[in-house]
């Protein structure tokens, strides 16, 4: 072959400029196939490519679908198993009266009603129900929705139906008389298990509790809401748990520049609880115990005796106050063995802190409940042929 027809394009191919060195006639191949095959079929090959890449996306949809539907369905399981068995499980929730939307929220955050104490408020305070929501005794279940806390809590419902107010300066006795007269809980058992303290949980006075053969003293007065079914046990046990939380704050620090164990000042409050009847008179009571003991005389406290023979209304006979016991402090020296009542906050607070005075004697002065106060023997007698029958 020679050169020239070596160089000459093929037939119906254009010649090449001959200008400067001869350019291939074709251009390189970028390894796509022939830069000359019909239009047609290449066509046809990217439509086919297209094609399968569609059906490909499509096909991972499909797949993505399903996984997402198999995902919800577990999830949508697992939620409801989890929901269920939360609900399964409920706590008792004690509301007491006077507390506030912000205590009420903090409590349901502690039991683990609710998740946020901060958003129970502002759920309370946007339906305008801070003073709405009514005290007692609930069993709220786990993974209850916030809206029906407040509903239930707004209305009442779920609390329970026995409501047990127990006044201050009640003797166990006293109270089981209250709990017969009302029907609902035997007074008889209260009295009985109240003598028990090993049954229950003695709380701590002054940071620690005190060993002791009665619960007298330590039954917290105030209003209770008891479930239906409630006993003497619950009852005692809610009084028990209050007389903890409700006295903590208390300055038991002081009962040790007064001679005093914060037991001891339990008993010195039960025998305020007994005499005083005006508020401002209790840390007056509290100097002439504190001025008897130190004078080591009798504190002749009439209640003691009361206590003693359980007979809290009549006059007292001259045998009854002969009666042989260590609870007769006109006979014995010193503070009775245990508690004969149950005291409040203020009469333990006056125990805690007594009225400077140097009074040795106290005696009825009018009907209303106030007393007369003297350190002198002479006046105390005199006042006393002037007091108002008892």
């Amino acid at each position: 072959m020679s050169d020239t027809s070596k160089d000459r394009a093929p037939a119906g191919r254009p010649e090449q400029p001959q200008y400067g060195p001869a350019d291939p006639w074709y251009a390189q191949s970028s390894g796509r196939g022939a830069p000359w095959e019909p239009r047609g079929r290449r066509r046809r090959r990217w439509i086919t490519r297209i094609l399968i890449v569609l059906v490909f996306v499509a096909g991972i949809s499909a797949v993505a679908a399903v996984v997402e539907r198999g995902i919800d369905w577990v999830r949508g399981r697992t939620t409801t198993s989890t929901t269920q068995a939360a609900r399964s499980v409920s706590v008792k929730v004690v509301i007491d009266p006077g507390m506030s939307a912000t205590d009420i929220g903090k409590l349901l955050e502690e039991q683990g009603v609710i998740d946020s104490s901060a958003a129970f408020v502002d759920l309370v305070n946007s339906r305008g129900s801070g003073n709405k929501l009514h005290p007692g005794t609930y069993q709220f279940s786990l993974g209850l929705e916030l809206l029906q806390v407040v509903d239930d809590l707004e209305q009442g419902r779920g609390s329970s139906t026995i409501r047990l107010t127990i006044p201050e300066g009640m003797a166990a006795g006293q109270v089981a008389d209250l709990l017969a007269a009302d029907g609902s809980i035997k007074g008889d058992t209260y009295v009985e298990l109240s003598g028990q303290p090993a049954k229950f949980i003695v709380p701590e006075v002054g940071g620690s509790a005190p060993k002791v053969s009665t619960l007298e003293g330590l039954l917290f007065p105030s209003t209770y809401f008891l479930l239906q079914g409630d006993g003497p046990t619950e009852l005692i046990g809610a009084q028990l748990t209050a007389f903890e939380a409700k006295t903590a704050s208390l300055p038991w620090d002081k009962a040790s520049a007064l001679g005093m164990t914060p037991y001891e000042i339990v008993i010195v409050a039960s025998l305020i609880e007994k005499e005083a009847n005006i508020a401002d008179e209790r840390a007056k009571v509290a100097a002439v115990i504190y001025n008897r003991l130190k004078g080591n005389m009798t504190l002749g406290i009439d209640a003691t005796v009361r206590y003693a023979l359980n007979k809290w209304t009549g006059p007292l006979t001259s045998e009854d106050l002969e009666v042989d016991s260590p609870y007769n402090t006109r006979k014995v020296k010193g503070l009775p063995p245990a508690p004969i009542s149950s005291p409040g906050v203020a009469a333990l607070r006056a125990a805690l802190e007594p009225a400077e005075a140097d009074y040795l004697y106290y005696v009825l002065s009018d009907a209303a409940g106030h007393h007369f106060f003297t350190a002198s023997y002479e006046e105390f007698l005199l006042a006393k042929k002037n007091a108002p029958p008892q």
